[in-house]
């Protein structure tokens, strides 16, 4: 019982002392010396249970990036006496050069004692080639026309090191639009008698604005690891986070030139190109036998997005019935190449010769400095009478073997009274069921219908809701003079007043419609949309746009209602 007595005591005397022991908490830095751009390890720890709780490390946040923070703890019972410490170890980037002070870390009223890291500046360009990471960038020209392309290309170096857990962000450029150039290509190269290993990134680059384009700095960040030698296990280098920036350049943006044709839409590329098939490819064709024509627009340096729709076409003597334009675009060693392709079908009303016009497109060539045309040339079709008018000549034609008014053959000789009366009431008697066979079907069908009508009607009230809703978002798009909220307003109108999704574009309202005050009004907001100087952001007065939209909605109301009408093959 003593025993116990002084076990219990002893247990006491133990908890008393910690009790009354104060928390302390140290911390260091894993070198004091860093590189501009790679990151320092700091440990924190105090000597007790966290319990869920931690130092406040908001101080750092002034000078440091905190880019990562691991916690652990551990216990112990050694010769009778029970110790425990929690530990923090924070990954630092310093957001400065010089002599950076790491403030006290305050833990339950208790305070670390303050540190002192000395930040240098990294090797200069000239001196990088002694870097065993660094970033460099670089552009194909230094001037160009606002929308002209320019190619960007990132290169990361690195020398005796693998890369772990990297990220890489690229440039966030204002008032340009960026595209990467295929994959990214793996090389060596020999620099200062070092082998680096090089990582190269291509973009295409289109400014939307003239003036000074700036291209920020591209940044990378990865936990680096020496791979040469077993003596840099010891390395404290080794599972560093770093972080390099590419250097920042600047670029001058040219307005369109004066010399540049006032109304053609400004198209500044390396080359431009226009061919046609044609499927059957005779240069014939017969009176309403449709014909396919094909034309593609193929540019070098500019976008799917700003290359031009053909013009529209009216000939005396066929119709042309033009698909939706495909774009497609890919990417090669000089940039984006981009393509447009238009058919059409061509349906010949009258024989004779037809001759379809030459295509022109003017754009600028960036490589010569001057206004080019290319030129689809004209296209002449022999039109024939034979074909469908022929053939259904031909089927309303009398046979010239037919008498024209041929006479009626002789009925055959009346049957015997009796077998006449039989076969009469047999007629009626069939009749009759077929009567009440066909109402009772009538009515079958009538009431599988009714839900089938409730739907129909459900439908149209929704479509009416959309429409109302995409007229709304039309007028306040309208009234704000917002040209881009209006086109895809515009668009959303037509495709509820329709019930067709297919409605994706302004040409597509135009051709489909043909209401002239409309296709000019569309004209003028596409006009708007992709100006020659690249500014869309001028004012623009939406309020005849509105106008027009409503009475073409009107028109359409008024015309006949199936979704999607053809043009007779032969008109009047």
């Amino acid at each position: 019982m003593v025993k116990l007595y002084h076990i219990g005591s002893l247990i006491l005397c133990l908890l008393l002392s910690f009790a009354v022991q104060a928390v302390e908490i140290s911390a260091r830095l894993d070198t004091n010396e860093v590189s501009v751009g790679d990151s320092v390890k700091l440990t924190v720890t105090v000597d007790e249970q966290s319990s869920g709780k931690e130092p406040d490390f908001s101080p750092l946040n002034q000078h440091f990036e905190i880019l990562s923070t691991v916690q652990s703890s551990t216990s112990n019972i050694i010769n009778g006496r029970y110790s425990a410490t929690s530990s923090w170890i924070l990954t630092l980037l310093p957001k400065q050069k010089g002599y950076v002070a790491i403030p006290p870390i305050q833990y339950n009223n208790v305070f670390s004692k303050p540190l002192k890291l000395h930040v240098v500046k990294r090797a200069s360009s000239t001196t990088q080639a002694e870097d065993f990471l660094f970033l460099d960038a670089s552009v194909d020209k230094k001037e160009v026309f606002v929308q002209e392309q320019l190619i960007y290309t990132l290169r990361i170096f690195r020398a005796d090191i693998d890369i772990f857990d990297h990220t890489y962000n690229p440039p966030d450029i204002k008032n340009g639009v960026m595209e990467q150039l295929g994959e990214q290509r793996n090389y060596q190269t020999t620099i200062g008698g070092r082998i680096y290993n090089v990582i190269e990134l291509q973009y295409a680059v289109f400014p939307q604005k003239s003036g000074k384009l700036d291209i920020p700095s591209a940044e990378f960040i990865g936990t680096v690891f020496r791979s040469r030698s077993r003596t840099y296990n010891f390395d404290p280098l080794n599972g560093r986070q770093v972080r390099r920036a590419a250097p920042e350049l600047q670029i001058n943006v040219k307005p369109k030139p004066a010399s540049y044709p006032a109304d053609q839409p400004w198209l500044p590329a390396r080359s431009l190109q226009l061919e046609d098939t044609w499927s059957p490819d005779t240069g014939t064709a017969n009176i309403g036998d449709p014909i396919t024509r094909t034309i593609k627009i193929t540019a070098e340096g500019l976008l799917t997005t700003i290359l031009p729709s053909l013009p529209e076409t009216r000939i005396k003597g066929v119709k042309i019935y033009p698909e939706q334009p495909e774009n497609s675009s890919t990417s090669g060693a000089k940039g984006i190449i981009s393509s447009r392709t238009v058919s059409q079908a061509i349906i010949a009303t009258q024989a004779g010769e037809v001759e379809l016009p030459a295509i022109d497109i003017t754009w600028w060539d960036v490589d010569q400095q001057e206004v080019k045309v290319t030129t689809l040339p004209a296209h002449t079709l022999t039109v024939s009478g034979s074909g469908m008018q022929s053939q259904t000549d031909s089927n309303a034609t009398p046979s010239l073997n037919t008498p024209a008014n041929p006479k009626p053959t002789p009925t055959a000789a009346a049957t015997t009274p009796g077998i006449s009366s039989t076969w009469q009431w047999l007629a009626i008697t069939f009749f009759l069921l077929w009567i009440v066979t066909g109402s009772v079907l009538l009515w079958l069908f009538l009431k599988r219908k009714k839900p089938e009508n409730t739907q129909l009607e459900t439908n149209s009230n929704n479509n009416e809701t959309s429409l109302k809703a995409a007229k709304e978002e039309l007028e306040k798009a309208c009234q704000e003079n917002h040209a881009h909220k209006a086109r895809n307003a515009v668009i959303q109108v037509f495709r509820q007043h329709w019930e067709d999704s297919s409605v994706r574009n302004l040409q597509h309202i135009s051709q489909r419609l043909a209401y002239e005050p409309l296709t000019l009004a569309l004209d003028e907001l596409d006009q708007h949309l992709y100006r020659q100087d690249g500014d869309s952001d001028a004012a623009w007065n939406g309020s005849t746009l509105l106008s027009i939209v409503e009475d073409s909605l009107n028109q359409s109301q008024a015309a006949p209602t199936t979704k999607e009408p053809l043009a007779p093959l032969y008109p009047v």
